[in-house]
């Protein structure tokens, strides 16, 4: 099938209204509740009550209204109680972004009310003559305006959307697929051949050593990482997550066959992630986003936690073998007060699968009571890549096709833009601000899970990203690093950089490491490099970036590399840093060492046949023999660059 015949069949925009039933429904839920409180507040402003209470009815019926009863009063008194209203509204509107930013589903409610009980009881006062009747009459005539003016725009609105997605479908049949060829179409990487292995130059490994040494550090120490917030997306978890991502998609590509500090730095990112700082958030967002005090992050509505640890589990295993978070209690949380919550990988699947399969909106709340696409997506992959792993088929049997539906009706905007979060509890989404990294980044995770959705929502955001006259357009990235909140466009450029090279876009992913090496120069410090207005979070996705090939990422999930010997299985870090290493047929090995001219090194191997006679290019000795644990031991003279490889010898030692 040709890219425009896939496109055609396969991957265009629903024609459905934007709001799903899911959605509708909880829309109605919430018109309803508001009805009944504005029902309350009529009657108590109208009741032959105090006037503090009708006051504090008239507080029920939108944020602030209790203030304008006494607007009626002098000039002076009237102007400081509008002012009141005001405050009072963007208190409400305060706590509406405390509610997406922490999931604290009581802050809305408890603002609305306490600035109605504070107009009525705080400000304690006679009411004006008909003050409480021309505050009702003000607000029903603003309701009905309001519904008035919806029910004249909505056909019209409905009819440009109509238009527009019309347009797009058009764009992806016929236009997006010679626009962008490589973008539309799908397949995977050519396997990797011995004439042409990947291979890190000096700058690259100075990439990885930033996350190296960030990850080889004691489990409890953090040094290097940054410390904003642990509620969204500058938290430490997310860090200790892309990290591991990036580490696992530079193993898998270039040094499969590196053991060592690879490993071992990928699994103390995991175990970082069990240290109490990292997780402690949730005993709060558990409090006041479910009236919970469980402080386990693992059972319910928190795949920001379960959903990205399962995928760093599931993609060092890809990427090395090593199957210890599998281990019954490996991923066992200690809280301070002696509790003890027991998980490993297998666990956190299964709170995924169940949470799937539960989910009225066919995703998950990511956080109390907000469901994030992009969330949903890794967390998929999380469930795809334990199947691969263990020949199971939960994702595909159970959760595949409701997800894909459930993604289209639910979660696209009147654009065709996917909806950065929607409210599980209100159905209300959260506007789709960011740019181009909140519509480009989910595109690289769903092409494992639904890749004809991350093609047809590349090609809708790449039209945006070059002018008519075919310029890349940089203002189509926010200028905030959302990995540390800092002035820069890097996390930007960064994702989307990523994103395009899943994708098989190369135009979009050079322009975008151009953009970020103009705006956000690197320097070198320690042998690391280090972009000083990046956070380490720009830095991680910027190493998978480099890491990643067309649908590499999509294979290294859904069919993970059979992984064998020989492998290095120590060298020297970080004076010695392995720029490649491939196990190749028939046992054997090449690798490409980095290190200080003329400096001896020690290099142990591993995987070996025992008692096998083996021919060697690169070190001191041409010929070494395997120990009885499959293991050798060579001593190699650097020369900056220095390959070195490994052959079975046609005799065996005697």
């Amino acid at each position: 099938m040709t890219p425009a015949a896939a496109l055609t069949n396969r991957a265009l925009l629903p024609t459905r209204p934007a709001f799903g039933p899911v959605t509708q429904s909880r829309l109605r839920r919430l018109a309803c509740v508001y009805l009944v409180v504005a029902a309350l507040g009529t009657a108590l402003a109208h009741a032959p009550v105090a006037d503090a209470w009708r006051i504090t009815g008239l507080g029920l019926l939108f944020p602030g209204a209790g203030f304008l009863a006494h607007t009626e009063a002098c000039l002076s008194t009237g102007l400081s109680h509008v002012g009141m209203a005001l405050g009072a509204s963007g208190l409400f509107a305060a706590a509406l972004g405390l509610w997406w930013a922490t999931g604290n589903v009581l802050a809305p409610p408890l603002a609305w009310l306490g600035t109605a009980l504070w107009a009525g009881l705080g400000h304690p006062g006679p009411l004006a003559p008909g003050a409480g009747l021309v505050a009702h009459q003000g607000a029903a005539l603003a309701a009905l305006a309001t519904a008035a003016l919806i029910s004249l725009a909505w056909p019209w609105w409905r009819a440009h959307t109509r238009a527009r997605r019309a347009r797009d479908n058009h764009y992806l049949r016929h236009v997006a697929p010679h626009v962008a060829p490589h973008a539309a179409a799908s397949g995977a990487t050519p396997a990797t051949s011995s004439t042409c292995l990947p291979e890190m130059d000096a700058t690259h490994l100075q990439r990885l050593r930033f996350a190296l040494d960030r990850a080889l550090q004691p489990v409890e120490a953090f040094q290097g990482f940054e410390h904003r917030d642990a509620f969204q997306t500058a938290a430490l978890r997310y860090q200790v997550n892309f990290l591991g991502y990036a580490l696992a998609m530079t193993q898998a590509r270039y040094t499969p066959a590196c053991r060592g500090h690879m490993h071992q730095a990928q699994a103390r990112l995991i175990d970082k992630q069990r240290q109490h700082r990292v997780w402690s958030y949730w005993q709060l967002e558990s409090l006041w986003g479910h009236l919970r005090r469980n402080p386990d992050p693992v059972p319910h509505d928190n795949i920001m936690y379960t959903g990205f640890v399962a995928l760093q589990m599931a993609l060092y295993r890809a990427s090395t073998g090593d199957a210890q978070a599998s281990r019954p209690g490996a991923f066992t949380l200690q809280h301070p007060n002696g509790q003890r919550f027991v998980h490993d990988h297998h666990t956190l699947t299964r709170h995924l699968d169940a949470a799937f399969a539960g989910a009225a909106f066919g995703l998950v709340p990511c956080e109390p009571n907000w469901v994030y696409p992009l969330c949903n997506a890794m967390s998929a992959c999380a469930l795809l890549a334990h199947d691969a792993q263990h020949q199971q088929h939960t994702w595909a049997d159970r959760h595949a096709a409701r997800f894909r539906h459930q993604l289209d009706a639910e979660f696209l905007n009147d654009w065709g833009q996917l909806v950065p979060c929607r409210s599980s509890l209100t159905g209300l989404p959260f506007p789709a601000l960011g740019g181009a990294m909140p519509q480009a980044l989910p595109c690289f995770f769903l092409n494992a899970v639904a890749p004809d959705v991350a093609q047809r929502q590349w090609l809708l955001l790449r039209r945006e990203l070059f002018d008519a006259h075919g310029h890349f357009r940089r203002q189509a990235f926010w200028p905030i690093d959302t990995g540390n909140y800092g002035w820069s466009r890097a996390s930007a450029y960064t994702a989307t950089a990523l994103a395009a090279r899943e994708l098989g876009d190369d135009d979009v992913y050079h322009h975008c490491l151009d953009a970020l090496a103009q705006e956000c120069p690197a320097t070198t410090h320690a042998g690391a490099v280090h972009r000083e207005r990046a956070s380490v979070w720009s830095h991680a996705v910027e190493l998978m970036a480099l890491a990643a090939t067309r649908d590499g990422f999509r294979q290294l999930v859904s069919a993970p590399p059979a992984l064998s010997g020989p492998w290095i299985e120590r060298v020297r870090y970080p004076d010695v840093q392995v720029a490649s290493a491939h196990a190749l047929g028939c046992g054997s090995l090449q690798a490409v060492l980095h290190g200080a001219e003329g400096l001896h090194t020690r290099v142990v191997l591993g995987g070996l046949q025992a008692g096998k006679l083996y021919r060697v290019k690169g070190a001191t000795v041409t010929h070494v023999v395997a120990g009885r644990l499959g293991r050798a031991h060579l001593t190699v003279q650097l020369q900056g660059r220095t390959p070195i490889s490994l052959t079975p010898a046609e005799r065996a030692q005697p």
